[in-house]
């Protein structure tokens, strides 16, 4: 009996032994999996790497406000099919509210047949695209607050890139589209700065277990990613809304086909602002479908006769005080190749500079064939010269398909030469024609455009990228001080007996007495060679404006162009009246936001003569007023209803307040309509209804 107890006893201590071995092998074999590096551990399945993708730098405004930046956003799904009965019949509608006044996208009704419809899927994609905020609240939701074994609740990370500012500037910035998390520029800044932005993505061990999971090793072999670079842009965020808020106005009005504004900064290239938008296909609105200013090239129009005339001048060709012909507004220099200018009648013998001023397409392309019809290489040359010949290169790459013809070319023809005098027979885009006058405006440098100053991190900045000087002078100081008085001719038009004069500047409706303004207006028919064959329903025009400010120590330079629109009055296509208001828009509230401007101009060495003009121009303005106040006297003594058209409303309220007229007013400003005629005999019991311009 005791010998059987002992064996029994063996048997026991020798199992537990064995049984205690077996859990110590698995508990060391656990821990090798979880902790060993990959020479220490052999695995029945065969290891793998997952890539770990960088976070992406972002994108910054000149002060550091952020333009494009990488957020984790969820999809949520849900399985249905593990919830209980009773928890989901009680709770469904109540959990359906909650999504309806989260999401504001669909009725509680129809989230609830949602729910119930897909009561028996197990991976039910229930909303994409939800931000961390709106998780964190569906969290407490009925039913999902109970989390994913009981509330079927599954949330699933993944990146996607957002806009703070909306569509602000987001052609420039760019596009990018999300394949399994990983984020792949499109076009604009994303795409041409993502070797900083994408930073360098890591890797890490990982084995697959049972149930197709995978988990994470420890290896030599694991990199841990390193984070993108962050790209500082020179846009600033209140001129870019500027930018945009103006141009969309006016491309609502005209119903273009598309519009763009580009502010640079004179002296360094910086482009502060750079609004493109495009007629949605509905018509119904504009979005920045296409970076325009860069890769769209235009016919310039006129905007190009600053180029003709700089070329003239440098080449001791004519003076601006000589006097040409234009006759009765009409030229033919080539057969059956007939050159107008906009006013009927012409202009008739005019000097060169005032030519310049009221735009005269005869002038210039009388003088620009006249000089250089016998070596049209010159002119070439020079604009050349110019950078007006072949395309920038920017930080921004790009597929040009500017036209600038060269003498010898298949298609150079008689008409070329006059034809390229004020901007026709070529195609370039808006960002090199403002690069030219900018030229001009910085006293001759040339210096190339820039949209991005610098790349930084979390130490600072670790590259800048200085301003790029194309050409220390593309014409003398004589010429640019010569031709800069009548650029700011066409805008300011303040010349002795100005308000008689002939000569008006095509934009003089833009001019203000609180900085100076200099420029050129550009009015292009589209398609012209086809004009006579259309009518006034679908000819179409594309109107620009291009200057600079404040003339006396130019700041900035900006280009406005609305581009193919129709127009059925004929009346309302010039760029004076189309283009340059939506530069006076931009021009004012930069005035109002960077003081340096108004610095400028208050410390211009020739103020004191300015403040003369400005003070004449006034001192007119109250003789002019004094003179109507005492008509309007003199008429109402003689019991007569007096002419108020152009007085303020507050000269109104002076002049009628001890009368016997009775009159009711709507607006204000000054008196554009009255609905009693000027010479009625006055009736105190009749109303006159005076109505203000705005």
């Amino acid at each position: 009996m005791g010998k059987s107890k002992s064996n029994k006893n063996w048997t026991l201590i020798t199992s537990f032994i064995l049984m205690f071995s077996f859990f110590i092998l698995i508990a060391v074999k656990l821990f090798a999996i979880q902790y060993s590096d990959i020479d220490e551990i052999t695995f029945t399945h065969e290891e793998r790497v997952r890539r770990i993708e960088a976070p992406r730098g972002n994108i910054l405004s000149e002060d550091g406000r952020i333009l494009s930046v990488t957020m984790p956003v969820y999809d949520v799904r849900l399985d249905l099919k593990t919830i209980d009965e009773d928890l989901f019949n009680s709770n469904v509608k109540e959990l359906s509210e909650k999504l309806s006044e989260l999401f504001r996208d669909g009725s509680v009704s129809y989230y609830e047949n949602k729910l119930k419809s897909n009561r028996n899927k197990r991976y039910f994609l229930l909303k994409r695209k939800v931000t961390y905020l709106q998780l964190q609240e569906m969290r407490r939701f009925p039913i999902f607050k109970f989390g994913t074994n009981k509330g079927g609740f599954i949330p699933e990370m993944r990146s996607t890139r957002e806009y703070p500012f909306g569509s602000l500037g987001k052609v420039t910035v760019g596009r990018v589209i999300v394949e399994n998390d990983s984020i792949i520029p499109k076009n604009g800044i994303e795409k041409a700065f993502n070797h900083y932005l994408q930073g360098t993505s890591g890797r890490e061990m990982i084995q697959p277990i049972s149930g197709g999971y995978y988990i994470s090793k420890r290896s030599e072999q694991n990199i841990l990613p390193v984070s993108g670079k962050d790209v500082v842009t020179t846009i600033n965020i209140e001129f870019q809304d500027a930018a945009e808020s103006s141009l969309r106005e006016r491309l609502m009005e005209t119903k273009a086909l598309w519009g763009t504004v580009i502010l640079m900064e004179v002296e360094t290239g910086e482009i502060k602002a750079i609004a493109n938008l495009h007629r949605s296909k509905d018509s119904t609105a504009y979005t920045d479908s296409r970076n325009h200013a860069i890769v769209s090239e235009i016919v310039p129009g006129s905007t190009f006769k600053l180029a003709s005339y700089i070329s003239l001048l440098e080449d001791g060709l004519i003076s601006l005080t000589d006097t040409v012909d234009t006759k009765n507004g009409v030229v033919s220099l080539v057969e059956d190749f007939k050159i107008r200018d906009t006013k009927r009648g012409g202009y008739g013998k005019i000097s060169f500079g005032d030519a310049f001023v009221v735009s005269s397409n005869v002038a210039v392309s009388k003088v620009i064939n006249e000089q250089y019809k016998s070596d049209p290489n010159r002119f070439y040359d020079n604009l050349k010269k110019y950078h007006l010949t072949d395309p920038l290169e920017l930080q921004l790459p790009y597929k040009s398909s500017m036209i600038v013809r060269k003498p010898g070319d298949k298609l150079w023809s008689g008409t070329t030469l006059p034809s390229m005098s004020y901007g026709y027979e070529m195609h370039i885009s808006p960002l090199q024609i403002l690069n030219f006058y900018n030229a001009i405006a910085n006293n001759g440098k040339m210096v190339s455009p820039k949209l991005v100053s610098a790349i930084k991190d979390e130490t600072g900045v670790i590259k800048s990228f200085p301003t790029n000087v194309l050409s220390e002078r593309i014409c003398s100081e004589e010429t640019i001080k010569s031709i800069t008085p009548y650029l700011e001719q066409v805008v300011s038009n303040q010349r002795e007996k100005w308000t008689t004069d002939i000569i008006n500047g095509t934009a003089k409706n833009i001019f203000t007495t609180e900085y100076s303004i200099a420029g050129k207006t550009g009015t292009v028919k589209n398609e012209f060679w086809e004009w006579n064959k259309k009518t006034k329903y679908n000819r179409t025009y594309t109107a620009s404006f291009v200057g600079f400010f404040p003339v006396e120590k130019p700041k900035y330079s900006c280009i406005v162009v609305v581009h193919e629109f129709v127009d059925t009055t004929d009346n309302n296509h010039y760029g004076g009246v189309v283009a340059a208001p939506v530069f006076r828009d931009i021009s004012d509230k930069v005035f109002a936001f960077d003081s340096e401007v108004e610095h400028r101009v208050l410390n211009n060495e020739n103020s004191e003569n300015k403040e003369r003009i400005n003070s004449e121009v006034i001192k007119n303005e109250d003789e002019i007023t004094n003179n109507m106040i005492n008509e309007v006297q003199v008429d109402i003594k003689k019991g007569i209803v007096p002419n108020l058209m152009g007085l303020s409303l507050m000269d109104v309220l002076y002049v009628l307040e001890n009368s016997e007229i009775v009159f009711e007013f709507e607006g204000q400003g000054r008196v554009v309509s009255q609905s009693v005629k000027q010479g009625t005999k006055i009736d105190k019991s009749r109303i006159i209804k005076i109505s203000l311009s705005s």
